[in-house]
This record gives C-alpha cells, structure tokens and sequence, in this order.
C-alpha cells in the first residue's frame, strides 16, 4: 500500500515535474523575447543620435515640404488666374492689332478713293461740258424739225395752189372747148353777139390764159417736187440726229450718274479719311502704352506681386522632395527608438 502511494505519488511528482519543465521553458522564451527586445533597444540607444539628427532633419525637410507644397497650390493656383488674365489681355491686344489692320485696309481704301476726286471731277465736268454740246445739238435739232414743219406748211401751200391751177385749167379748157364747138358767133357764157373776131379774142384769151397756167403749175410741180426730196432729206436728217442725241443722251445720263456718285464717294471718302487716321493713331497708342483691358492689367500685376510675395521655387520644392525621400529612413527608427523609450523599463522588469 504504501508502495502503491508512493507510485501515486511518483506520478504526480513526474507530472508536476513536467508542467514545471514547460513553466521555465515558456518564462525562458518570454526572457529571450524581453532580451531581443532589450537587444534591438540598446542598438536603438547606441544610434540615439544619429537617429535623433536625422530625423529632426527628415521633420524640417517635412515642415520645409509642407510650406512647398502649399505655395505650389497658391503658385498654381495665382499662375492659373494670371494665364486666364493673359489670354483675356492677348485677345484684348489681338482685337485691338486685327482693328487696326482693318483700319489701315480702311485708309487704303479711303486713300485710293480720295485720290481719283480730281480726276472724278475733271471727268463729270468734261461730262457736263458734253451736255452744252448736247443741248446745241438739241437746238439744232429743234432748228431742223421748224425747218421741217416750214417745209410741210410749203409742200401744202404748194400742193393747194397746184390742185387751184388744175381746176382752174380744167374750167378754162372747158371754156375753151365750149368756144371751140359752137357754129354760133354768140358768147357761149352769156349769150350775147361777139362775131369772128370777139370769138378770136376770147379763144386767144383762154389759149393764153391757160398756157400761163400750164406755165405755172409745171413750175408749181417741179417746185413740189423739190420740196418732197428737202424734206424727205430733212425727215432722214431729223431722224438720225434724234436717234443719236436720244442714244448720247441716255449714254450721257449714266455717265454723269456714275461720275457724281463716284464724285461724292471719293468726296466722303476724303472726309473720312482724317477720321479713320485718328482711330489708327489711338490704337496704336494704346498698343504701344499696352493699356488695353485695364481691369485685366491691374489685376495680373496684383497677381504678379503676389506670386514674387510667394516666392515659389519649384527647384527647391523638387529639391526638398529629395531630400525628404532620402531622409525618410530615419521616421521608422525614430518611431522605434521612442517606443524603446516607453518600454525599456517594462521590458527590464
């Protein structure tokens, strides 16, 4: 029996034994890690200020590239504003330099209009001397249609007197017939006695009375005659010369249309001229001056005083982010060497 308990007992001893043995192998573990750890802390301390300076410049090259950065965003931005400012202030210019091209093509113009006025003038006043001419030419036209007319009232007159000679032959010749063909020495008219020689008298009479109008009615006729070929000549006369002043005429009234409405354009063209050479004079001052778009140019000097207030470099901002990246390797150290600092003293004890 007391074998038997000492058998119990042996076990629970070996087992005790055991639990005891894995006891120190777990506390000599966790005294291992709190030895490496103590290990790594006293390699942090010995580096202590070498980490310590590099971090503290990693921290002032972060600090540096904070402010960088944030004048980056203010130079971008201010640069942004002042390209915008730029653009509106080059359209402004380019507006200005595309008036004044179209201002000096103006004056040209003006110029080559201007200068054709005195021969513009010359022309209308030639023109105007071509209708003196006209209005001669007018009135000799007139001259010849009276001539005409005067004509007319003679071939007429003429043309009365001949057919007044014919009856009148006509009445003289039956009187003469009449004569001619009686047996009787009576006067075939009146009745009364004539005889042979009364008969002989009044025959001789009407004989010459009417060879006289014979006489006169050729030289009637061949008068006539004469005064149609006039007036036939006269008609083609009148004719030409009212077809060739209606066409000189109307070429005439365009002529001196156009003339006194280039005359005027070339006269408001002079007049104009001056004006527009004062609108180039001030443009090209206000090129020269560049004082175009004033509340533009104000504000992007504001912006430019602003932007050297700032005081941007983007070479040092490249620069410090270099920096910052070579110095990044102590912001790990430094964060484990202030927890060796915390910990030490836990980790000792």
């Amino acid at each position: 029996e007391s074998l038997e308990y000492k058998k119990i007992q042996l076990v629970q001893m070996e087992e005790h034994i055991a639990d005891t043995e894995r006891a120190a192998k777990h506390w000599n573990e966790q005294i291992g890690q709190h030895q490496s750890r103590l290990n790594s802390y006293e390699q942090l301390f010995a580096q202590r200020a070498a980490i310590e300076e590099g971090y503290a410049r990693f921290a002032e090259a972060k600090k540096l590239l904070d402010t960088l950065n944030q004048k980056s965003r203010q130079s971008s931005a201010l640069n942004d504003r002042k390209h915008r400012l730029e653009m509106a202030i080059a359209r402004a210019g380019q507006e200005l330099v595309s008036e004044h091209r179209l201002i000096q093509s103006k004056i040209s113009d003006l110029e080559s209009a201007s200068q054709k006025l005195p021969s513009l003038r010359q022309e209308l006043h030639q023109a105007q001397a071509e209708w003196q001419k006209l209005s001669e030419q007018e009135e000799l036209l007139q001259k010849k249609r009276q001539a005409r007319q005067d004509l007319r009232a003679k071939v007429n007159q003429l043309e009365s007197t001949i057919t007044q000679l014919k009856k009148e032959m006509a009445e003289t010749g039956e009187k003469l017939h009449l004569l001619l063909t009686r047996e009787e020495t009576r006067c075939p008219l009146c009745e009364s006695e004539l005889g042979k020689e009364g008969l002989s008298l009044i025959e001789k009479k009407y004989t010459d009375e009417k060879s006289r109008k014979s006489e006169a009615l050729k030289a009637n006729e061949a008068e006539l005659a004469r005064l149609h070929m006039e007036v036939k000549a006269l008609d083609g006369e009148t004719s030409n010369l009212e077809r060739r002043l209606n066409q000189e005429r109307g070429s005439l009234q365009s002529k001196t249309s156009l003339l006194s409405a280039q005359v005027t354009e070339a006269e408001e063209a002079a007049g104009r001229l001056e004006e527009e050479k004062g609108k180039l004079a001030e443009i090209e001052q206000h090129l020269a001056k560049r004082d175009f778009a004033p509340a533009e140019q104000s504000a992007l000097v504001d912006i430019e005083v602003a932007l050297a207030g700032l005081a941007y470099d983007q070479r040092q901002h490249e620069e410090a982010q270099q920096l910052l990246s070579s110095l990044e390797q102590y912001e790990s150290p430094k964060r484990q060497l202030e927890e060796a600092d915390r910990s030490v003293n836990q980790e000792r004890e």
